[in-house]
């Protein structure tokens, strides 16, 4: 059921960019910018915190913007009015040497080794979930990394980054990946 309808809810998003003259190999980098933001709403709903970053009732699922682009500008965009379960989503811009403290996830826009290490650092301590864009952004460190291969958005997983946050990542996300990656440290070697 999920599989279907997570594919389902990427085919009608590309159908829509599709119908509207775009084309997925050709796309404006806002038109892939879009379906990743789709795609970084969709995994907020299969990825279980810790226990002990529980919500309260009262809370806002929090959502931070580290860094600038197209992807980032599209899902403050998409994330905006959306909810996750019952909570309202709060998107958040930040800065790379901003506290992450109070985030479920964030967004990661920031290709700078020594700032994208601190970041992913943090955001694991504090168990965010973080999704960034690039072939290498889950091989260091960060959970989902979004990216582009044979004109499809597609995504990397790293359970390992996602095990040190605390976070617990569905398998019918799982299921879904094109690869699940184990996790190297920032000087290339396997943790």
């Amino acid at each position: 059921m999920f599989r279907r309808r997570f594919i389902t809810n990427c085919a009608l998003l590309t159908a829509a960019l599709l119908s509207s003259g775009g084309s997925v190999e050709g796309q404006a980098p806002a038109d892939e910018a879009q379906v990743k933001a789709m795609f970084v709403y969709n995994f907020l709903k299969f990825v279980e915190w810790p226990a002990d970053h529980a919500l309260a009732a009262k809370d806002s699922f929090v959502v931070l913007i580290i860094g600038e682009g197209a992807t980032a500008d599209a899902t403050e965009r998409f994330l905006d009015s959306k909810t996750v379960g019952d909570r309202p989503v709060v998107v958040r811009r930040t800065r790379w040497d901003q506290p992450v403290a109070g985030a479920r996830a964030a967004f990661v826009a920031e290709n700078d080794a020594r700032k994208l290490h601190r970041v992913l650092d943090a955001s694991a301590a504090a168990g965010v979930l973080t999704i960034g864009e690039g072939e290498n952004f889950a091989t260091r460190g960060g959970v989902i990394g979004l990216l582009v291969e044979d004109r499809r958005v597609r995504f990397d997983v790293d359970t390992s980054a996602a095990q040190s946050a605390g976070l617990r990542v569905s398998s019918k996300l799982l299921a879904l990946t094109h690869a699940v990656r184990s996790s190297t440290d920032r000087s290339g070697s396997q943790r």
